[in-house]
């Protein structure tokens, strides 16, 4: 009977593909709860919003709606209801996968765009370096540049030049003067050094601070146009939507999930990015029509929205699914600041109103959780396999038969 190998079992090949085969299983779950989620959630939006918009006319002005003509209210329910059916329509897993391409494509533009402006001031910078005199320079000992580090193996005292220093030969001089001394005998050449001699002192020259500026720009700008290059790729390696394994490559399937743990991680979190961008833009809808309806005074931007859901500006405290925000606008005696109530759909609020949506949301943190493990598990397998790779060359003996360069 064969003595199986005991490494095999710890074969970092093995381990990723089987993780990649329960990362398949565990896809499978992931999306059943992610549509379970969504369905429930396209139960409870509706009764939300209507409930997030009679407590918002209750706290302004609950007068202002009965004011409205009879039209005038029906069109209003009206566009509500069309606002949140066509919000409804989209909370699918499908339309969430694609929303979220369409974030993560959004994301690569914004970094494209802020490594070609920052590519731009260094060129501006360069440019004005150039052009600005040098007499800033001149106070600089000779050889210093204005604005580099340079990195050399050979010490400071074999160069002291670089450093302002300028030794002088010096010569001693006997009792006896050069003329009374006899002629010593000259060592055999193979035993000899070469006399020192010196060098000449190097005049500080305008350039040199320019151009060791310019050479450091010149490779922060090689290195910006690179990461431009990477980041504006028309399809990214890690897209969203039809991301699959190299085992999934060989084996010729098209898996609508990613099968690996990291990336089905990732996948989670761009669905809730994508969720979190769908409501948000259901609630800057539903407060535009606020507006044209003149049930509202003021409408927020959505990067001020954008900014509330990220957690950078403060709130006040508001109803489900309101924002009150305080702004800095002194209106004769009413302080220092005003009020400004409106609309704003979070998961978060919908799930502590829902318990259904709670139920689910908890089903999915445990899937969440499990992938973590998993994740754990993928890095130390990727990790074991990055130092095999990096030892089999140290450790394979060369071939004998192999002939030598």
């Amino acid at each position: 009977m064969p003595i199986s190998d005991p490494s095999s079992a710890y074969n970092p090949d093995e381990q990723l593909a089987r993780l990649g085969r329960l990362c398949r299983l565990r896809s499978i779950a992931v999306y059943r709860e992610q549509a379970l989620y969504l369905q429930v959630l396209r139960d409870e939006l509706g009764p939300a919003v209507r409930q997030a918009l009679f407590s918002l006319m209750s706290e302004t002005d609950p007068l202002r709606f009965n004011r409205l003509s009879e039209g005038q209210r029906t069109r209003f329910h009206a566009a509500i209801d069309n606002l949140i059916n066509r919000c409804s329509v989209l909370l699918t897993v499908e339309q969430q996968m694609h929303l979220a391409d369409q974030i993560q494509q959004e994301q690569l533009r914004h970094q494209a765009r802020a490594s070609r402006q920052m590519l731009q001031g260094l060129q501006q910078a360069a440019q004005q370096q150039q052009s600005e005199p040098s007499s800033q320079l001149t106070d600089l000992p000779p050889g210093a540049s204005g604005g580099s580090v340079e990195l050399s193996m050979a010490p400071p005292l074999d160069q002291p030049q670089r450093f302002g220093v300028h030794p002088k030969p010096s010569f001693r001089r006997n009792k006896h003067s050069k003329q009374d001394q006899p002629p010593q005998p000259q060592p055999p050449l193979s035993n000899s050094l070469p006399e020192p001699t010196p060098q000449p002192e190097p005049q500080p020259s305008s350039d040199s601070g320019d151009g060791a500026i310019q050479g450091d720009l010149d490779v922060l700008r090689s290195l910006f146009e690179l990461a431009g290059e990477a980041l504006e790729q028309p399809a990214s390696a890690g897209s969203l939507v039809g991301r699959s394994s190299a085992a999934d490559a060989d084996d010729g399937q098209n898996n609508l999930l990613p099968t690996m743990p990291v990336a089905l991680l990732q996948w989670m979190e761009a669905m809730d990015l994508a969720l979190s961008r769908r409501l948000r833009n259901l609630s800057h809808a539903v407060n535009v029509q606020l507006l044209r309806s003149g049930l509202a005074q003021a409408l927020l931007p959505v990067n001020l929205l954008e900014a509330v859901l990220n957690g950078q500006t403060e709130t006040q405290a508001s109803p489900s699914n309101l924002l009150r925000l305080q702004l800095p606008l002194a209106m004769g005696d009413l302080g220092p600041g005003m009020d400004v109530l409106c609309v704003l759909v979070r998961s978060s609020e919908l799930e502590f109103d829902s318990y259904r949506l709670r139920r689910c949301r908890l089903r999915l943190r445990d899937q969440h959780q499990e992938l973590l493990k998993m994740v754990r598990q993928q890095r130390h397998w990727e990790r074991r396999c990055l130092d095999r790779d990096a030892r089999t060359p140290w450790q394979t003996p060369p071939d004998p038969k192999t002939p030598a360069d």
